[in-house]
């Protein structure tokens, strides 16, 4: 085999894993965040395990994700933002299909949910592809940019430096699943505000009623684990020192701070009450038949 064809060779195997690892670290998230929505509405149940299984269009991404992506070629980045781009679109071809033409408004609403949901996930498992894919090139001068890199210096006996390296290696894999993992959670923690939101607040034909402390409680908790989860990660990604993961780190924190002040419950607690007007003139009780009154 020449040596050309060695270095394909290598480049495919390592867009099929990435594409692997893509389609089953999105599908892991869309579970987490499965878990923690049951555990804020009413907590897990066996009879719920159902909600845990990815639905049919989730599973259609990921499987060509896995396996249809990697024969595309082309740099790790580019199979990462296809993979992305293809969320949304699977997601208004399921809700399409579900509810089709009739289905109004609420096909606007679910398409836009299940996209929502979707590409989240999925650009967890993109980043998730991209490092794992760098990893496996040895992050050298080159890899970035989908090219395979071949170290041909000769071996030494220089065992502790290797043996450092390794130990480097393993911390900065455990270090991204850590991130990955913190964004997993506050990311299912942000989505499910604005459902919290909607349970409070919906309601036909009458008024909602006003929330009750167990769902104010509920709000609390899970805005502040959201906000302690996407700080989490920050902290982590600037310990790991990757700048990709710092940047999605932050803005997974602005988001938070975002969603918790657009989906209070309840509504208008972060906006301070005007304060009663005061007159500071101190007028006279006045009655008609006294005489004194002002203007006669």
């Amino acid at each position: 085999m020449t040596a050309n064809g060695s270095v394909t060779a290598a480049t495919r195997a390592r867009a099929r894993r990435q594409g692997i690892v893509t389609g089953a670290v999105g599908l892991a998230a869309l579970i987490i965040g499965a878990l923690i929505v049951s555990g804020l509405f009413g907590g897990f149940a066996w009879s719920s395990l159902y909600a845990l299984v990815p639905q049919l269009h989730t599973l259609a991404w990921a499987a060509v994700v896995a396996f249809a992506l990697p024969y595309v070629g082309g740099r790790d980045v580019r199979l990462a933002v296809v993979a992305v781009a293809l969320a949304p679109l699977f997601a208004a071809v399921a809700a399409f299909v579900q509810l089709g033409v009739q289905g109004g408004g609420a096909l606007f609403v679910v398409a836009g949910w299940q996209a929502l949901t979707l590409t989240c996930a999925a650009l967890l498992g993109a980043m998730a592809g991209v490092i794992d894919a760098r990893r496996a090139a040895g992050g050298a001068p080159g890899a970035e940019d989908g090219q395979e890199t071949h170290d041909d210096s000769p071996a030494t006996d220089d065992a502790p430096a290797s043996d450092a390296g390794a130990a480097r290696r393993r911390r900065d894999g455990a270090l991204s699943v850590a991130v990955l993992i913190s964004l997993a959670v506050g990311g299912s923690l942000m989505l499910a505000l604005p459902v919290e939101w909607f349970d409070v607040h919906f309601s036909i034909w009458t008024a909602a009623d006003p929330p009750t402390a167990d769902e104010i409680a509920r709000y609390e908790w899970t805005a502040a684990l959201a906000l302690v989860a996407a700080a989490s990660a920050v902290v982590l990604a600037v310990v790991r020192r990757r700048r990709g993961l710092i940047v999605a780190s932050a803005i997974t924190v602005v988001l938070g701070l975002g969603a918790a002040f657009v989906f209070q419950v309840p509504s208008g607690r972060f906006i301070p009450e005007p304060e009663p007007v005061v007159l500071e003139v101190d007028y006279p009780v006045c009655y008609g038949t006294t005489g004194d009154c002002p203007g006669g």
